[in-house]
């Protein structure tokens, strides 16, 4: 190795430590530039803002923090597949077990934003293994869980081991008093034709669908006592059975429209009102 070679990497070497600092303060103030655009509610200028920050951190010293507001940014912006895919990069991209544990509660919110009920529920077996002392968080997620799914019992129960301040449980109560019971919806379209539909609240329909049936009876008693019994059978077959069967299904429907009407009038209070933690 000649003179100049050896001058060269010893020039590298004083310099080095000097660039890699530089490096490091103006990806500070990047990153402080992304979280600002971020608070003030800039979600797509600050996503663009930390890919930059990611592209030019080739040290890997804020791949965490930049995937985790770019994820947070997409959540926001109803984009939640690629918020997860941010999150879990993320929870690879730091050594810190809370860091991980952050990133993984923020993939299991965007389950519960997303509906995929199944997801969540295998996801967080395998993070109660992983993070045993973080079950009360995973039972308020539960709680979440449920209540997105209007299993208002099941939220409660899980609200009531971690939700401090019962306004959560208070709420899953009142939401499974107002749910309508499909058994005694049914029972009631059995007994009563229309009653059932009555009782969800359509009195209207409830009323024709009664007419209706009572018309098919009608129909059908005057042909047997006519001995018109093959016009019985097709009178029985299109009129009676056809709108008491109709009937049921229509008090099903009816009950799971009602019901979903008060889960998401429920969700929709927690949104707007509850000022605690949600998905």
């Amino acid at each position: 190795m000649n003179f100049r070679s050896m001058f060269l990497h010893f020039f590298l070497f004083l310099t080095l430590p000097i660039v890699i600092n530089a490096q490091k303060d103006d990806l500070a103030k990047q990153f402080d530039f992304v979280d600002s655009l971020y608070d003030s509610g800039r979600y797509y200028d600050a996503m663009i803002e930390a890919e930059r920050l990611l592209f030019f951190d080739s040290l890997k010293l804020y791949h965490y923090n930049a995937n985790f507001i770019k994820g947070q940014c997409y959540r926001e912006t109803g984009q939640f597949k690629n918020a997860r895919y941010c999150f879990e990069l993320a929870a690879v991209n730091t050594p810190s077990r809370d860091e991980k544990f952050l990133a993984e509660q923020e993939i299991l919110r965007v389950l519960i934003l997303e509906r995929r009920y199944s997801s969540f529920d295998k996801r967080i077996e395998i993070l109660e293994r992983v993070f045993p002392e973080k079950s009360v968080i995973f039972d308020y997620w539960r709680g979440w869980r449920y209540a997105f799914s209007g299993e208002w019992e099941d939220a409660r129960e899980k609200f009531s081991i971690s939700d401090t301040s019962s306004e959560l449980i208070k709420l899953c109560s009142m939401a499974e008093e107002k749910e309508l019971s499909m058994t005694k919806g049914l029972v009631l379209s059995a007994l009563i034709p229309g009653a059932g539909q009555a009782y969800a609240g359509e009195y209207l329909n409830s009323v024709i669908t009664l007419g209706w049936v009572a018309f098919g009876a009608w129909l059908v008693y005057d042909a047997i006592r006519a001995d018109r019994f093959f016009d019985a059978l097709i009178e029985a077959n299109y009129v009676l059975f056809r709108f008491y069967k109709g009937n049921l299904s229509n008090t099903i429907d009816y009950i799971n429209r009602r019901n979903l009407e008060i889960k998401n009038e429920t969700l929709r209070f927690l949104q707007i009102n509850y000022k605690g933690l949600k998905p």
